[in-house]
């Protein structure tokens, strides 16, 4: 029963990453009145953009999870190397920002959300998956030998 329930809120939370977010991003855009000139006749044609925007709040998520803050500069970054040129434009550069700031909040909220649940209520699915991925003890203590001060100079001049 406790891997059902375990099971059942953390499907709610990758739906709500996910799915509902795409659907509150394009709620944020139409209240703020974003509008990309693309969005019309390329999102029926090529949803790349959601799963996208899925990938990205999943992989944020995960990150989360596991304390890789690191993964936040990593997945903006990526999104910006892949639109650098179409960044030159204000409105797009507006608009992309505005999403994947909304993208990165949301995956915070959600996720914090279920990591709360996660520890009151729900199986603690988060230390598990922590315990997993984390980094034995004896691999942390490893003492690597460092060269405090420079060797002292070898005269390479020819002895006479």
């Amino acid at each position: 029963m406790q891997m059902a329930h375990g099971f059942l809120y953390t499907a709610v939370a990758v739906v709500l990453l996910t799915g509902v977010g795409n659907w509150a991003c394009r709620g944020l855009f139409l209240l703020s009145g974003f509008k990309n000139s693309n969005d019309n006749s390329e999102r029926k044609a090529h949803p790349a953009g959601w799963i996208i925007g899925w990938l990205e709040r999943l992989i944020l998520a995960i990150g989360i999870v596991t304390h890789s803050w690191e993964v936040l500069a990593a997945v903006i970054a990526l999104k910006s190397v892949a639109r650098f040129k179409d960044l030159d434009k204000q409105q797009f550069a507006e608009y992309f920002l505005v999403g994947s700031l909304f993208s990165v909040l949301w995956a915070i909220i959600i996720t914090s959300g279920w990591l709360a649940y996660d520890h009151r209520f729900g199986i603690n699915i988060s230390a598990n998956v922590t315990k997993l991925i984390e980094i034995p003890d004896q691999a942390k203590n490893i003492d690597i030998p460092r060269v405090t001060k420079a060797p002292p100079a070898v005269d390479k001049s020819p002895k006479k």
